[in-house]
């Protein structure tokens, strides 16, 4: 199964690292409505076929103060 076949439904173990990553704490008995949220926020950014989109260079990084 490659990424473009992945349910767009998130796992219950997909939001735990996500909460954890995000370094929060969710009740337990409200991590059904917060999978169900953030799942429907998802849709159109896990629908996105990024082969598609158009290459761009990196960004070109600036340092301030004196160069020689």
């Amino acid at each position: 199964m490659d990424a473009m076949d992945k349910p767009l439904e998130l796992t219950l173990e997909e939001l735990r690292d996500r909460i954890k990553a995000a370094g929060i704490t969710i009740p337990e008995n409200r991590l059904g409505m917060v999978r169900k949220l953030l799942s429907d926020a998802l849709v159109p950014v896990r629908a996105l076929d990024t082969r598609a989109a158009k290459t761009v260079e990196p960004a070109v990084r600036f340092r301030g103060g004196r160069h020689e």
